[in-house]
């Protein structure tokens, strides 16, 4: 009987089909599903921003308007010629406003020749105008500036400088700043105004 058992052993051990075997798969628990959904969400926001904003420019800087030009201020100062009896003779600058006797005075008065009854004293002073301070006898004819077309460079506005040729408005403001002006000639001391530019404002312009 021993050896029928062995014998029948071993015919199953050859013939039996060996047990299947299972395959283990990996499980996943929902915790971590839904921490790596929770990823996947936020790298696809992160792209999709970076797409929407990729488009965006420099932001627009708008230039700031400029304030509209001033008006041209009112002359504050006047530039008479004083001339005759008195002591120093010249061109003299005084506020606007002053008088023929304020002109005398700045002039370093009258000599003792003067006849200063021939002029009215209280007249107010005409920029650019020649002032005669006459001896006895001498007639003292009209002083008021004759319009004669020419640009008088110790009276003039630097819009009107800026209209000869040769000045723009930088020029103008130095010739402004270098009056008074004795003769047209002196204009050779503002930087810039060379004998070429001198000799074109020449017949333009006087004092």
């Amino acid at each position: 009987m021993a050896a029928v058992r062995r014998a029948r052993a071993d015919y199953l051990a050859r013939h039996e089909p060996a047990p299947e075997r299972r395959v283990r798969r990996w499980a996943v628990s929902p915790r971590l599903a839904l921490a790596a959904l929770g990823v996947v969400v936020l790298v696809g926001a992160a792209v999709a921003l970076r797409a929407g904003t990729s488009g965006v420019g420099e932001p627009v800087v708008l230039a700031t308007p400029s304030p509209p030009a001033a008006a041209p201020a009112e002359p504050t100062s006047v530039v008479v010629h004083v001339v005759g009896a008195v002591v120093a003779p010249g061109l003299v600058t005084l506020p606007a406003g002053a008088r023929v006797g304020d002109a005398v005075a700045a002039a370093g008065g009258s000599t003792e020749e003067a006849d200063l009854s021939a002029l009215n004293l209280a007249r107010t002073l005409v920029d650019g105008e020649q002032v005669l301070v006459p001896r006895p006898g001498e007639v003292v004819t009209a002083s008021a500036p004759v319009d004669d077309g020419l640009v008088d460079i110790n009276t003039a506005s630097e819009a009107q400088l800026t209209a000869l040729p040769g000045v723009g408005p930088v020029m103008a403001g130095r010739i402004v700043d270098a009056r008074p002006f004795a003769s047209v000639d002196e204009l050779s001391r503002v930087s810039g105004i060379g004998p070429t530019v001198l000799g074109r404002l020449r017949p333009l312009v006087k004092v």
